[in-house]
């Protein structure tokens, strides 16, 4: 690759090969020469610079935190009989402010290590893992580079706060009037003994009680309680306010959730999200190990780039939602129409609540006390989220107040 230096260069020797042509003369004829001799050792030496490279990247971790750092180790190593110099060694990354570059000189089989670390300011899927190596000709003409490994995707998750006091009404957290459901495979929950019946499992039986009863007993396991909480995150593009690319409704709205999340699978409770973004993300309430990270990968994921209007994103979602269910919304829609359809599910018997993130704290002019007004109307519990605002304190009681007054919970501010 030739920089602005070497395209002189070539321009002047453009000029001096022909007046060398055209002339004859002797000290053109010599300036052509050493003219091409400078530009073919300037040339070998960068492209020889590239050459019998061993390059590593070790780093632990395929996904991180917002609020953490990407650590990792790169090494490199010289194969090659011959000294290198003037070589500049970066990972290729669109991590926003990655920069871990490094000027290194090496001898035969010289290695040169070190550790990179970067903080984690944004949550998204990007690309890290591939290393550039940049090689200079002493005389700063040419700039060759050449890439070693392949492209790796590293997620960072967003960064969920504690809530030690959650309103139970916005989850309807565990208590002993949750349901339980059968279920037929092993489970941690152990309901009940029962007489053997054809096609039970051998596994299942209980050989204490089949002893006592001197009859074949098997138990019965159930799910647990069987109350599941859905997520619905508004990732319509039209209704988020915020120009900061990690300041704004959108950024709230994924915090919010994912600290809801953390917090219920700490309880063990079923949760699952529903997130109306460019893609829909659909993801069915689970207890296992795994769903954690899956819902946490989800919301890495997400971008408020939908065309879904929350009302009817709710109606679609209907025939995920029975009895059991629990539904909280996060949104900072301005617009009353889908309160509408949470009304709907609650009606159905579904148990639902709705967390307002304040879009005039980003700048939007319009306000939400149409929809406070809607939902308090329906006996919604309500929670709203002002920017900066710690969770803890807004989400631990609803709003509470008649049509058009709003009695704020503990640590909030009234809404301008």
């Amino acid at each position: 690759m030739l920089n602005k230096r070497s395209l002189g260069i070539v321009i002047l020797l453009g000029v001096v090969t022909f007046y060398a042509l055209g002339t004859g003369f002797d000290f053109f004829f010599r300036l052509l020469y050493a003219l091409l001799l400078v530009l073919g050792i300037g040339f070998g030496w960068a492209w020889l610079n590239l050459r019998g490279l061993e390059v590593r990247l070790t780093r632990t971790a395929n996904r991180g935190q917002v609020g953490g750092y990407l650590e990792g180790q790169v090494q490199v190593i010289n194969r090659f009989r011959l000294p290198k110099s003037w070589l500049e060694v970066a990972e290729v990354s669109d991590l926003p402010d990655y920069t871990t570059g490094r000027g290194v000189a090496l001898v035969r089989d010289q290695r040169r290590t070190w550790k990179t670390q970067t903080y984690l300011a944004r949550r998204g899927v990007y690309r890290t893992g591939q290393i550039e190596v940049t090689s200079h000709d002493p005389f700063g003409m040419f700039r060759l580079r050449r890439r070693f490994l392949p492209p790796q995707e590293y997620t960072v998750l967003p960064a969920p706060q504690p809530l030690p006091d959650l309103d139970p009404r916005l989850a309807h957290l565990p208590s002993e009037s949750r349901a339980h459901r059968r279920a037929n495979h092993i489970t941690p929950n152990f309901s009940s003994v029962r007489e053997y019946a054809v096609g039970d499992s051998f596994r299942h039986i209980h050989w204490p009680y089949t002893a006592k009863m001197n009859t074949l007993m098997v138990k019965d396991f159930d799910e647990g309680m069987s109350a599941e909480a859905w997520l619905v995150l508004d990732l319509q593009r039209s209704v988020q306010a915020g120009s900061d690319a990690v300041d704004n409704t959108e950024e709230l709205g994924v915090t919010i959730a994912a600290s809801l999340i953390q917090r219920l699978v700490d309880l063990s409770m079923p949760v699952g999200l529903a997130a109306s973004g460019e893609s829909a993300h659909l993801i069915r309430p689970d207890s296992s190990p795994a769903q954690l990270g899956n819902l946490m990968e989800a919301l890495a994921q997400a971008q408020a780039r939908g065309r879904t209007a929350m009302e009817r994103f709710i109606y679609e979602l209907r025939p995920q939602f029975s009895q059991f269910n629990t539904v909280t919304v996060v949104t900072p829609s301005t617009r009353p129409e889908w309160v509408s359809a949470l009304a709907s599910l609650r009606r159905q018997g579904v148990k639902v609540a709705a967390v307002l993130v304040d879009p005039q704290d980003f700048g939007r002019v319009d306000s939400q006390e149409s929809v406070l007004n809607a939902l308090m109307l329906n006996q919604i519990p309500t929670y709203r989220v002002r920017r900066g605002q710690v969770l803890n304190d807004a989400l631990r009681n609803a709003l509470e107040g008649a049509v058009g007054t709003f009695v704020p919970a503990q640590g909030m501010e009234v809404g301008r």
